[in-house]
């Protein structure tokens, strides 16, 4: 049951652990019995991760708590992550042994790289009890949605916008700020994630958003900060679990109602881990009702009905939302100029 470095040389988790694709769960329980006492021995794992967020160390804190583990977080840009791995593993020097990190990134680094071992058969519950579901090779554990911020002092609650398609409303003009499509981040999201509209939808969509004039900005804080002190109503392109940097201020986050652009999240098992049953274990857990409990009361998206029903009323219509759409690599830098044609 316990993997060795020279399993994942060999060419991924899943074959060498010998396990059936279903296993009963007293067979589950013994595999992760022998796990765990391994993963203990190897006293750590190395997380590397692009999402900065209080959470996410919450999370580690509790691991290492129920399991005497360490985590060892290398916290960076996502394409910090992506190259500091693939060199390691050119040096067979590595040092990260799990990455919690997006959908679209891992499947690049599977691909790409080779550099994201195969799924372990151990983890298929934790795949099974989600239904947040992918073909990549990783467990999914949480969404990130993006859609409105508006400020309740500026907008009466029979005005608010309920969507995007509202926001075309000409009294609207000149009072929406988004979040830049034509560079990477939320507004790029916002902008690749309502392709799902379908092509002229979409492409129509955009183009009547931008006859309504609105303000560009760079930067998630500086974006929320401009809607809290009242220079614009609206922000299109907000990060959703963001609203709880914001409490008892008058500023609101909205889902919108055609559905929420999103990143899909989970972990990935680093090929040639140095601390391999930690980083099954790290997984595994990442993928626990407890584990997602916490990240569903910051605002992140579960994909675990039982965790949405335990989490705060108020905090429930963030999560349990209509996904949209994601991004997609491949098509990245066609949507970029797309985007600087539209939005001029």
């Amino acid at each position: 049951m316990v993997i060795d470095r020279r399993q994942f040389i060999a060419g991924g988790a899943a074959a060498p652990l010998g396990l059936p694709a279903i296993l009963p769960a007293r067979a589950q329980d013994k595999g992760w019995e022998a796990v765990i006492e391994a993963a203990r021995k190897e006293g750590q794992v190395v997380l590397s991760t692009g999402l900065e967020s209080r959470v996410v160390r919450t999370v580690q804190q509790n691991f290492t708590k129920k399991y005497g583990v360490q985590v060892n977080a290398l916290v960076g840009r996502p394409s910090e992550v992506r190259e500091r791995i693939r060199v390691a593993q050119f040096a067979k020097r590595q040092q990260v042994d799990v990455v919690f990190g997006s959908e679209a990134l891992t499947n690049i680094r599977y691909k790409e790289d080779k550099t994201v071992a195969d799924v372990p058969p151990l983890l298929k519950g934790d795949l099974d009890r989600t239904s947040l579901k992918t073909q990549v090779q990783f467990v999914p554990q949480i969404t990130i949605t993006y859609g409105l911020l508006i400020n309740t002092s500026l907008i009466k609650p029979d005005e608010e916008p309920k969507g995007y398609f509202d926001l075309l409303d000409p009294k609207w003009k000149g009072r929406i700020l988004i979040d830049d499509p034509r560079t990477n981040g939320p507004g790029h999201i916002y902008f690749i994630g309502t392709k799902p509209f379908g092509d002229e939808k979409h492409l129509d969509f955009h183009k009547r958003m931008a006859a309504q004039s609105p303000a560009f900005v760079i930067g998630t804080q500086d974006a929320a900060r401009k809607v809290v002190t009242g220079q614009y109503p609206v922000l299109v392109g907000f990060t959703l679990p963001d609203i709880s940097q914001f409490p008892g201020l008058p500023v609101k986050a909205v889902p919108p109602v055609e559905g929420c652009p999103f990143i899909l999240y989970g972990c990935s098992i680093v090929r040639d881990a140095p601390h391999p049953n930690a980083a099954m274990l790290f997984t595994h857990y990442n993928s626990s009702d407890e584990a997602l409990q916490e990240y569903a009361n910051a605002g992140f998206g579960v994909g675990v009905k039982a965790v949405i029903d335990k989490t705060p009323a108020a905090m429930r219509p963030l999560i349990d939302v209509k996904l949209l759409g994601t991004t997609n690599p491949a098509g990245q830098d066609e949507a970029l100029k797309l985007a600087k044609e539209i939005y001029r």
